[in-house]
């Protein structure tokens, strides 16, 4: 494995062959950072009975911890992050971005008040701010335009392989310490034992963290591209500025809406569904909290991973047999499947159906995971490809984390006036955006084709124009 170098020197550390085992290798470290940082966030949730209890905080100020606090400063933070991937070493920065949520998590467990828990709680949201910004723009230059979805599907399988894993055995875990006496530490003094699980949970991050630091070479940026009028500048530390990123934007505003948008409403469905598909399997079907833990964490470890690569290898089998936009066609049409297979499990009587639609449900989740980011890169420079990364995920966060789970909250209260009747609410929800996610997709898929071919189908200053032209 490359060790890290300052410039991108290091680059020709790489093997020419795109997708080389070591490559591959950043890719899947890539997922583990990315399923780390989904265990951490479920984690608090897991968390909320103990945390209420021996913090005697209420409901109202449980989601400023678990939302506000997370969604705020990394919204904030991950456009400046991204302008900093685009200039500086993104090695350092995800290495740094690891060892920085790593540290917080770990201080969320000597934290004794809400407001320390808080703090902690925000500088996890700074630290996961900077991991997809400069993942996007690092696998870009890892991975040729062909390859690219297979590697993000890697790393996109973390969010289902992290939020499985929390179901599966952070329940067990955070259930088993709760049980017991506080517990003495040095320094620190008396803890609550259930805020162990935050520094076992913490650990393997800031593990990761130092092999990322040493042990992962910064490539060339841009060096996936066949034109160096979309490459960087030769100086790295050339101005990058969000003025000429925006600029950029404009000029390519409808396929940056449609994609941002369009996956957008994506996520903002998958957020709803697994934030509220436990309550619907709790409250209409009268399953334990264990067994809904079981099935779900179940389904998200095997479905969730199992969508994530065959979309991209749906994608690549239709690209080589001539349909060069592959990637969005598929896209949106695992948008409409997801959202058939969403309102279909909540709208089943039998429990075992619900949960078999909810396993394909999360399939259809998945399939679009790798597809999201390396369609991304398509329309956008080397030199741009944090703050396009940072500006997308701040519109997947808000539409995903800030108004998804919060709108079917709203549906169930004040439409349809009763808690037992949350799986309406999410029959309504996936019936309203899923396909209007399937639209935007499918009207800018010619936008982000990739031809067979001598051109490598990455981002050309002919397809540029091109773009530009059709505007």
């Amino acid at each position: 494995m490359p060790i890290s170098q300052e410039n991108n020197s290091s680059a020709a550390q790489y093997s020419p062959a795109d997708g080389s085992g070591s490559a591959n290798l950043v890719a899947f470290w890539l997922m583990l950072a990315y399923c780390l940082s989904f265990l951490d966030r479920q984690l608090l949730v897991l968390m909320i009975e103990p945390i209420q209890r021996d913090l005697g905080i209420s409901d109202t100020m449980f989601s400023l911890l678990h939302g506000t606090s997370f969604a705020l400063f990394y919204t904030i933070t991950g456009i400046y992050l991204g302008k900093l991937v685009d200039t500086k070493s993104r090695v350092k920065i995800i290495a740094l971005s690891i060892f920085l949520w790593s540290l917080a998590t770990a201080i969320s467990g000597i934290s004794r008040s809400f407001f320390q828990l808080f703090v902690a709680r925000m500088f996890v949201g700074v630290g996961e701010a900077g991991l997809s910004p400069g993942t996007y723009s690092l696998l870009s230059d890892l991975f040729d335009a062909k390859k690219r979805s297979r590697a993000f599907a890697i790393y996109g399988a973390g969010i289902y392989l992290g939020t499985g894993l929390a179901f599966l055995l952070g329940g067990k875990l955070v259930g088993y310490l709760s049980g017991l006496p506080p517990t003495d530490l040095p320094f620190f003094g008396e803890i609550y034992s259930w805020q162990i699980a935050f520094f076992v949970f913490a650990a393997p991050g800031i593990f990761l963290s130092v092999l990322f630091y040493f042990f992962v070479a910064e490539p060339a940026r841009g060096g996936q591209e066949k034109t160096a009028a979309v490459s960087a500048p030769d100086n790295e530390s050339a101005p990058v500025t969000f003025r000429e990123f925006l600029r950029h934007y404009r000029a390519n505003l409808k396929p940056y809406l449609g994609h941002n948008l369009g996956y957008g409403l994506h996520m903002m469905f998958s957020y709803s569904f697994l934030a509220w598909t436990p309550a619907m399997l709790m409250r209409v079907h009268g399953l334990e909290i264990g067994d809904v833990g079981l099935y779900i964490g179940l389904c998200l470890l095997i479905c969730g991973p199992a969508g994530s690569f065959s979309g991209a290898a749906l994608s690549n089998y239709f690209r080589v047999r001539g349909l060069s936009d592959s990637q969005l066609r598929v896209s949106a049409i695992g948008s409409l499947l997801l959202g058939i297979f969403g309102a279909l499990s909540a709208s089943l009587d039998n429990t075992q159906l619900s949960i078999a639609a909810a396993g394909i449900a999360i399939f259809f989740m998945g399939l679009p995971a790798g597809l999201n980011a390396a369609t991304l890169q398509t329309i956008t420079p080397p030199h741009f490809r944090g703050q396009a990364g940072a500006s997308f995920m701040l519109v997947g966060n808000i539409l995903g984390l800030g108004l998804g789970p919060l709108l079917v909250a709203l549906l169930t209260d004040y439409v349809f006036l009763d808690q037992s009747m949350v799986h309406h609410s999410l029959q309504v929800f996936a019936l309203m955006t899923m396909p209007l996610s399937a639209i935007l997709l499918w009207r800018v898929r010619s936008y982000f084709a990739i031809e067979e071919g001598g051109d490598d189908g990455g981002l050309t200053a002919d397809k540029i124009e091109d773009n530009v032209a059709r505007l």
